[in-house]
């Protein structure tokens, strides 16, 4: 997806601007450009506009030419194995939830400790 793309669609789906935005779950750590061949041919999907808002790919390519920019995800998880000590909040919720998520936190932090 090209830049222009994103950034309409992510304009579309947040019009405030005030919405958090993710990769995989993950909060995002930082946006960069890259050669498209730096780790490995850019995958590509090509789309048919015309079949949206439904499953548009209709092919794909590997590129080796031109620039990506690449999102680099960073979860709570990576943030612990840089400082098992760091704070971590939980929103309230369900306290089965919470169970699962202080039990989840304690293991990253006891494996970050054991690295």
């Amino acid at each position: 997806m090209k830049t222009k793309d994103l950034i309409k669609r992510l304009n579309a789906a947040d019009p405030t601007g005030e919405a958090e935005v993710c990769v995989d779950n993950a909060d995002i750590l930082f946006v960069e450009p890259q050669p498209a061949f730096w780790d490995g041919y850019l995958q590509v999907l090509i789309r048919d506009t015309t079949k949206e808002p439904y499953y548009n790919v209709v092919g794909a390519k590997y590129v080796n030419e031109g620039k990506k920019i690449c999102i680099h995800q960073h979860s709570i998880e990576d943030a612990i194995t840089e400082n098992p000590e760091l704070p971590v909040a939980l929103s309230e919720g369900s306290p089965v939830n919470n169970k699962y998520y202080l039990a989840l936190l304690e293991q990253y932090r006891r494996e970050a400790l054991e690295d």
